[in-house]
């Protein structure tokens, strides 16, 4: 089974270091693509994903799956109400008029910030949504065209649920990604109520390498198929440790782990710099972000503790200049309360449920929700 990783909230990725950072990764990854009757894409994909597709590294996932899948109704109602709750909340109004107010005072006619809309096609929503945004004035359609205009923050919003719940019931092994931190906030939001359930934030700060903007995509591919058991193993070592976070049964455990994974990621990454600079890969050190389910009982309860308290588990400084590489990295674990509409996604997946890589110019995430 592929680990896929399904970028959102765009069609398009963007051609950044998210790309090329998911690219090495990730077995394959995806975007939702919107297809007709007859299997053709209906939305010209670029350059970059079309070379990806012939490499058999990007997959597109059909809107379809969810929308008008077999056995997937009430999966869809789901999304649907989940949508409306968020497009009405406090929350993302503000977020949309901040949105609005930026725009003004980078002076964009005001003409033009409210002609500003996200495509959406047809295929990719239901009737149902259309006419409910529609009557809050954030969706209009024009004659017989078969993509929809919703307002630009609703379209990403509406696009951010729609791949939440697209990995949850596709074949792969498929995790949500993002380089966008708003998004990321609204699919997974912090909470308090009393249907929540706590979750683990696993950062690895300014320490992942990745490769510079001048690395091609080919580039990438060969490497990944002439170093394929270098990445192999360190992968695993990442992936084994967000298992251990997950069925960690005490706050003592986890931090005994950490301890242990910090050597192996120490060591891991060493090994990965040194392969990827034999291969000619300029790289630099980014940061990402995972979300990771607690099975553990006695973990949640001390899990509400930190929650409440607003504490970090635990925060481990890493001086990599021990292994001849210039820079300082943090390995943090911190928990959060989201909403129980999440818990059997989360529950599904062995490890990590979503990705956030945030690729500032300094490496470093924002440690704030």
């Amino acid at each position: 089974m592929n680990r896929t990783i399904l970028y959102y909230p765009t069609i398009d990725i963007p051609r950044s270091n998210w790309l090329k950072h998911a690219l090495l990764y990730w077995d394959e990854v995806s975007s939702i693509v919107p297809t007709s009757y007859d299997d053709q894409f209906l939305y010209d994909l670029s350059p970059d994903i079309q070379y990806l597709i012939g490499e058999e590294q990007f997959r597109p996932i059909q809107p379809e799956t969810l929308i008008s899948g077999e056995n997937n109704w009430e999966k869809f109602q789901e999304f649907q109400d989940e949508f409306r709750e968020v497009v009405q909340s406090p929350n993302f109004e503000r977020y949309r008029k901040r949105s609005l107010y930026r725009a003004n005072n980078h002076r964009v006619h005001q003409n033009k910030v409210e002609q500003k809309k996200g495509r959406i096609h047809r295929n990719k929503t239901s009737d149902g949504i259309f006419y409910f945004l529609e009557d809050l004035g954030l969706a209009t359609r024009e004659g017989n065209d078969e993509w929809l205009k919703f307002e630009h923050n609703t379209a990403l919003l509406y696009m951010s649920l729609l791949a939440k719940y697209l990995a949850d019931v596709d074949s792969e092994q498929t995790t949500i990604g993002t380089d966008l931190i708003a998004y990321e906030k609204f699919n997974f939001k912090s909470t308090q109520r009393s249907d929540a359930f706590p979750v683990v934030s696993f950062d690895l700060n300014n320490i992942l390498p990745t490769p510079n903007e001048n690395v091609s995509l080919e580039q990438i591919i060969n490497f990944k198929r002439r170093r394929a058991d270098n990445l192999r193993h360190f992968k695993k070592t990442i992936s084994d440790f967000q298992t251990q976070i997950s069925n960690s049964n005490s706050n003592a455990e986890l931090k005994e782990s950490a301890i242990n994974f910090q050597e192996d990621l120490i060591n891991g990454v060493q090994d990965l710099t040194a392969v990827l600079r034999d291969s000619n890969i300029e790289n630099t050190l980014k940061t990402f972000k995972s979300l990771i389910n607690v099975r553990s009982p006695a973990l949640w309860t001390a899990a509400g503790t930190i929650v409440n308290n607003h504490l970090d588990f635990i925060h481990l400084p890493i001086n990599l200049t021990t292994i001849g590489i210039p820079a300082m990295a943090a390995l943090e674990l911190s928990t959060k309360y989201i909403e129980g509409r999440n818990k059997r996604m989360a529950e599904t997946r062995q490890s990590s449920f979503s990705y956030l890589y945030y690729a500032r110019k300094s490496g470093i995430i924002s440690r704030r929700w």
